[in-house]
């Protein structure tokens, strides 16, 4: 490919040929060539990019003279696999969402469905294979209000959470799983007790370690909505944890027994009445140290 041919292609490229140059450029072998690689990458499914810029990085590596028909080639197998990656990126990338410490984040899914994230919590999905592909990966704690009719897959390391038009929590941390039905049904496939649930509205399921829990509640939303995080039968360590995540401290308890069970509550926007709230019903004391809480003796 010569360097006036070079010119061609980019200004074909960039649609900005003439008409006398667009009947010269036809006349070309490199025109037949790079409309039949055009015409296969538009089958593709792709973010749009600079293909002017793609082609003449190409050029520029061109370090040593090679015969017409292998440059030729090369230059089509490169624009093929650069629109492939393109379109493998876009069809295989998830879209993400992560809450900070203390935040809650709201979003909708591709089929209008709402998801609230509680603190330090994260979601992720495939958006562009959202009609065929209804699954969502969560780390941390999340409230699913589910369109009705529609249904979906809530994976995490714990277990899946199978639904079909509800209102449900799920919260999965390292040994900490919970599931609780607000409306409609929610299948709970529990991956280390190997068992599945059917829970209906007003029924929680709760594995914490090597404890499994199955209890009634009466709140008709998660209180974490409405500012208060609530407990019950909660080992204390996992209760230091969410107080961690929501105001982002950390709680110093290597020499205590954190295995005590907890049943209670605390607010979310408040420290001060939350860490007492938590260490002086369990008869903890403490000191504060700019984020930092030691318990004491």
């Amino acid at each position: 490919m010569n360097n006036e041919n070079n010119i061609l292609v980019t200004k074909w490229l960039n649609n900005t040929l003439t008409e006398a140059e667009l009947k010269q450029f036809k006349t070309t072998e490199d025109y037949d060539l790079l409309v039949r690689i055009m015409d296969s990458s538009a089958k593709l499914q792709a973010p749009e990019y600079d293909v002017a810029f793609a082609y003449q990085k190409i050029i520029a590596q061109k370090n040593k003279p090679k015969s017409k028909k292998w440059w030729q080639y090369s230059v089509a197998a490169s624009v093929v696999l650069l629109i492939g990656f393109f379109a493998y990126a876009n069809l295989f990338s998830n879209t993400t969402y992560t809450s900070d410490f203390g935040e809650q984040l709201v979003f909708n899914l591709p089929d209008g469905s709402k998801v609230t994230l509680n603190s330090k919590s994260s979601i992720s999905f495939n958006e562009q294979d959202w009609d065929t592909n209804r699954t969502l990966k969560l780390k941390g704690e999340a409230f699913f209000d589910v369109q009705k009719g529609k249904t979906f897959t809530v994976q995490t390391q714990q277990g899946n959470v199978s639904v079909l038009g509800t209102e449900f929590i799920v919260k999965a941390t390292p040994r900490f799983f919970k599931v609780a039905c607000y409306e409609g049904k929610v299948k709970v496939e529990d991956f280390i007790a190997n068992t599945t649930q059917f829970l209906t509205p007003t029924k929680a399921y709760q594995h914490i370690e090597k404890e499994i829990v199955a209890y009634h509640f009466k709140e008709v939303t998660p209180q974490w909505l409405n500012n208060t995080t609530a407990f019950k039968s909660v080992p204390l360590k996992y209760v230091f944890k969410s107080l961690e995540k929501q105001y982002n401290i950390s709680i110093e308890s290597n020499n205590y027994d954190t295995s005590m069970l907890f049943t209670g509550s605390f607010p979310n926007n408040n420290k001060n009445v939350a860490l007492q709230t938590v260490l002086k019903s369990a008869n903890l004391q403490y000191k504060i140290q700019e984020n930092r809480v030691i318990l004491q003796d």
